[in-house]
């Protein structure tokens, strides 16, 4: 009966955050106090055993990467890169596509998700629309990438950091294990795409009168914030890669970072809190408590159990299994959350499976979710916001728009779906291949 009225608890607060009836930080919040005062009234959840299920260095590292992220945009230098990518493709719909996920991607490896599509879409979107391209396929190629280049490194989003925290693994450790794996599929997704090339719209001819270098006119709008954050990454960076070595938790280097930036950076004092994340700081937050509750409650031995009756005590069908699972329930809950409710799943696992797979495992199967709806990561929704704002102030893009009502929940299924299958596909054949 608990462990029922637990999960109808947290179901609760997840439909009241997705029909948009709460605002997400204040329901994760109100749940995480809900879980604690029906912990006190059927004994199950104390505080104390809240406070044990926060996972303390994920935040730390949100705190300090997000700070970095915000230095190196409020240089400019994201705007510039974009626009460069932008230029190179010449108006090439096609090169657009393959520069533009190469770009993001690759800036995903280092910043969180929302920073790098903020900067890349409005150049996106006016160079499709100078070059009268369809904007469609190269939003959700866009978003895939980013969700690729995040699941690529401890710090490129927050699933990664809050595997890396609950697992203890570094820098490299997620080089070694989800680097490769990540790659390929990023050559997957352009493979996908060059294959529906002509379904998608992609191959619109481009405006003759469209000349690329009109979009250089990006430039270096602070050099002190650009030497500061390329600085300060880099120095990270370089903590990050030596922290095993040097028994140093990567926490305590992104919350050194962070402090350094906050010190500097100039930042105004009402824009602390929107450069440090604090809303998504508090949500976790939030979030950890109640899957805590969900944990205490027997809800996740529900779920591991089911894990091993479909392994059927074969450790490759196990990992299979949580592949599966963990796909389909971030496309329903969202990358983060979704992460959050398997890691006490797995940390059982890890007690019987070899080496780190099961985590990877964990990491793949979020990524093949993620990159099926709009709702599997936050990169999604900014992107519907950012197109429906450039349709509003340019109605002519509505042309350019195939299928005709642009992006929505809907349009990015019938794309993501298939691309969620293949990256399943993949990952299970890197699986089977790393499993010992």
């Amino acid at each position: 009966m608990t462990a029922w009225l637990a999960l109808l608890l947290f179901a609760a607060v997840f439909v009241g955050v997705y029909t948009g009836r709460v605002e997400r930080r204040v329901a994760m919040l109100g749940g995480a106090g809900l879980f604690l005062l029906l912990g006190g009234m059927l004994d199950f959840y104390t505080p104390r055993m809240a406070l044990d299920a926060v996972y303390f260095d994920t935040l730390v590292l949100l705190f300090g990467l997000s700070l970095i992220s915000d230095t190196l945009a409020r240089s400019g230098l994201f705007a510039v890169l974009a626009e460069r990518a932008a230029a190179y493709a010449l108006g090439s719909a096609w090169l657009t596509l393959v520069f533009f996920s190469l770009l993001t991607y690759c800036i995903s490896l280092f910043v969180n998700n929302l920073s790098v599509m903020v900067v890349v879409l409005p150049v996106t979107l006016t160079h499709c629309r100078l070059a009268r391209i369809n904007p469609v396929p190269l939003l959700i190629a866009e978003i895939v990438a980013s969700n690729l280049g995040g699941a690529s490194t401890l710090i490129g989003d927050f699933p990664n950091m809050i595997i890396g925290s609950a697992a203890h693994l570094h820098f490299f450790d997620f080089i070694g294990g989800m680097m490769v794996p990540c790659l390929i599929l990023l050559a997957v997704l352009l493979l996908f795409f060059q294959s529906r090339r002509v379904a998608l719209g992609i191959p619109v001819a481009p405006d003759p009168a469209y000349r690329p270098g009109t979009l250089l006119t990006a430039r270096i709008t602070d050099p002190f914030l650009y030497r500061l954050g390329l600085t300060v990454l880099l120095l990270t960076l370089l903590g990050l890669l030596l922290a095993k070595n040097w028994d140093i938790r990567p926490a305590t280097i992104a919350l050194t970072a962070g402090v350094v930036i906050l010190v500097t950076g100039k930042l105004a004092r009402e824009s602390v809190l929107e450069a440090m994340n604090g809303g998504d700081i508090a949500f976790f937050l939030g979030l950890f408590v109640m899957v805590g509750g969900l944990r205490a409650a027997g809800v996740l031995d529900g779920v591991t159990w089911l894990i091993s009756t479909l392994g059927a005590g074969n450790a490759r069908l196990e990992l299979l299994a949580l592949l599966v699972a963990s796909g389909i329930v971030t496309l329903f809950l969202n990358a983060g959350p979704a992460t959050a409710f398997f890691v006490p799943v797995v940390k059982e696992m890890s007690g019987y499976m070899p080496g780190s797979l099961v985590w990877w495992t964990l990491s793949l199967g979020v990524l093949a979710g993620s990159s099926a709806s709009l709702t599997g990561a936050t990169a999604g929704s900014v992107a519907v916001t950012y197109l429906e704002r450039e349709v509003a102030r340019f109605p002519e893009m509505r042309a350019l728009l195939l299928p005709p009502q642009g992006l929505d929940a809907p349009v990015f299924l019938r794309q993501g779906l298939p691309i969620m299958a293949v990256f399943m596909g993949v990952s299970a054949l890197y699986i089977l291949w790393m499993m010992p």
